[in-house]
């Protein structure tokens, strides 16, 4: 029988095993560098019934010989974004393409998907700031259909609120290394300082933010800062959380959901917030991977609902997604789909006007004229729109409008630098 290898990748070890045998025969410690990738231990199988070979330098060179024959010009996150690979044991099946990103420092560049997500997010957000509050009967009486300015707060077309600023504290802080205080010092910069403002004035805050916010200031640490009530379920962490998604994207599951609950915990710490960043982010992860998003709802019912099963949260929590994680959301009719400041409200409303739509234009408009907190239910819309249906599909008259255009362009190409590098 042909004498075949197959590979996976752990803990820092790169093990090579034989197939029709399942003995180990190589490991070896990798680590990165900046142009590339040194083998700092290499281990060999002695074992003369699992592997006959006494001499180290042939065994040095077959090893280095695999590397260069097999393993190379694919990226990591190439591969789980294509391939659908989840875990390190999921790589087995797929071995030579994931043993590639090792030895290469070819990069997956996200600035295409990451400007389409924040430009989606600001547009999203400024087409509902003039009829924020008002009601859906007034809205289809004269509903939104272009971008419009002043009414509620008497501001000029393009004009985002707080939904986008917070959106940008946190690219912002990811352009670093991650560390939630420096997120948290980016919202209190916003709410104090007039950080990342449209026109350079905060002229919208929502209680369980500024709260929390006051809290940072007074030096609390990030993650319990945030409310953690029942009561305390705004969407205001909801509303600023996409960011995060090109974060955790080679990350597995439960360190998603840990950094999504400390993320959201800075202004919203229950559970049911979390739970829907987390399924908003894990939504937004699986477009990212180039799904449709009727796949990715279906996906998603048993992916999440399994995973929260199995993290012991209380049933009659994760009762309260029922709609998203039982139901078909997108047959819903629109009376039933509400659109107040209830992070549940916001998310619900947000993928039925995903999936109810072709285009990114009637996505957010859709939700606008949900009515109520329009730019908050615009602006997570958005997001996810953007992505899905990329940058070229949002309307050039709106873009041209966007407050600071070329700062959150910026912003965009140096999220991308640092997570294609990081």
């Amino acid at each position: 029988m042909e004498d075949k290898r197959f590979i996976y990748y752990e803990n820092e070890w790169l093990y090579f095993h034989r197939s029709w045998t399942g003995y180990g025969i190589y490991k070896a410690k990798i680590d990165k560098v900046t142009d590339g990738y040194i083998i700092r231990e290499l281990w060999v199988e002695r074992n003369k019934e699992k592997y006959n070979n006494e001499d180290d330098n042939a065994d040095i060179e077959t090893f280095l010989f695999l590397i260069a024959r097999g393993l190379l010009e694919i990226d990591v996150r190439d591969i789980y974004l294509r391939k659908n690979i989840k875990s390190e044991t999921d790589t087995i099946k797929s071995w030579s393409n994931f043993g590639s990103m090792l030895f290469t420092i070819q990069n997956v560049d996200y600035f295409k998907e990451i400007k389409s997500a924040l430009f989606g997010v600001a547009v999203g957000d400024a087409l509902g700031v003039p009829v924020e509050f008002k009601t859906r009967e007034t809205l289809r009486k004269n509903p939104v259909t272009d971008k419009i300015g002043y009414g509620t707060y008497n501001l000029p077309p393009g004009t985002w609120s707080d939904d986008s600023s917070l959106t940008f504290c946190l690219a912002e802080a990811l352009t670093q290394d991650f560390d939630l205080n420096v997120i948290g010092q980016n919202f209190v910069k916003w709410a104090y300082e007039n950080y990342w403002t449209p026109h350079g004035d905060v002229f919208d805050i929502g209680i369980a933010t500024s709260q929390a916010i006051s809290r940072l200031a007074k030096g609390e640490k990030p993650e319990l800062a945030g409310g953690f009530k029942e009561n305390d379920n705004g969407n205001g962490s909801l509303m600023r959380i996409l960011p995060l998604v090109f974060y955790l994207l080679d990350k597995p599951i439960n360190e998603r959901f840990d950094i999504t609950r400390k993320v959201s915990s800075i202004t919203h710490g229950h559970i049911r917030s979390v739970i829907a960043c987390f399924y908003y982010l894990e939504f937004a992860k699986q477009i990212l991977e180039g799904k449709d998003i009727f796949e990715i709802y279906k996906n998603l019912q048993t992916e999440i609902s399994n995973y929260l099963a199995k993290l012991g949260i209380n049933p009659t929590e994760i009762a309260n997604f029922d709609r998203l994680l039982k139901g078909n959301i997108f047959k819903i009719d629109e009376s039933d789909i509400q659109s107040s400041g209830y992070v549940l409200h916001t998310l619900e409303a947000s993928i039925w006007s995903l999936m109810t739509t072709d285009n990114y234009k009637e996505a957010v408009l859709k939700a606008v004229n949900l009515g109520d907190d329009t730019d908050t239910t615009g602006a997570v819309t958005g997001g996810l729109a953007g992505l899905y249906y990329g940058f070229d599909n949002i309307p050039k008259k709106w873009l041209r409008q966007i407050a600071r255009y070329r700062d959150i362009e910026n912003l965009a190409e140096r999220l991308n630098d640092k997570i294609t590098n990081h």
